[in-house]
């Protein structure tokens, strides 16, 4: 839950109503956004990523802050992609992404890699295994191991569903936060000033 924002004027604190308001605005835009663009891109397959797409508004000791970051763990390699090991299939976009498949070969599978999130979603999508051409059963694991080993090679096609999408509103929300700290400043200003009996405050 978002605790209420404040802003401090005269060496005391107001509340930033306004301020709240708009950050939570916008961060419903930005999510609304976020899942309109996993939906597009068919990358929302369980709707488990775009469930788990959060909202939290907050202020901490670097300013105020609205956050949307999903709770699933795999989400950065979905929103930034992840660099093949033998090239970038879906070119200069995801060179840029700080994963590369198959970095860590031989080392212990970690449980937030790209691997374990593979395998995760064959679970929910309730993938027990499947037949091959000569109508022989092939297990889930080796389902996994089949599309690691296609990322592995050509990498993850980046979906910018939180970056890109932050990105495009950030101009309009930078207005709409100007606009609400300045009503803001202008209520404290008006209740630090009615302290003062010699000031009339209209």
């Amino acid at each position: 839950m978002s605790k209420a924002l404040v802003i401090t004027l005269g060496g005391r604190k107001y509340p930033a109503l306004n301020l709240q308001k708009a950050l939570r605005k916008i961060g419903m835009q930005w999510r609304k956004n976020a899942r309109i663009s996993l939906t597009k891109q068919k990358r929302n397959n369980t709707g488990n990523l775009s469930k788990s797409i959060g909202l939290i508004v907050g202020q901490d000791k670097d300013g105020f802050f609205v956050d949307i970051t999903p709770s699933a763990p795999y989400w950065p390699f979905v929103d930034l992609g992840v660099q093949g090991a033998s090239y970038n299939k879906f070119g200069s976009v995801q060179a840029k992404s700080p994963f590369k498949f198959g970095k860590s070969a031989g080392k212990k599978r970690s449980p937030n890699g790209l691997r374990s999130a593979i395998d995760r979603w064959t679970v929910q999508k309730n993938i027990k295994g499947t037949r091959d051409e000569q109508g022989r059963f092939v297990p889930r694991e080796s389902i996994v191991q089949a599309i690691s080993r296609g990322i592995w090679y050509g990498g993850l096609k980046p979906s910018l569903f939180i970056s890109g999408t932050g990105d495009r509103i950030e101009k309009k929300a930078t207005k709409q936060i100007g606009i609400a700290l300045e009503k803001d400043y202008a209520n404290a200003m008006k209740k630090d000033m009615s302290r003062d009996k010699n000031l009339k405050v209209t």
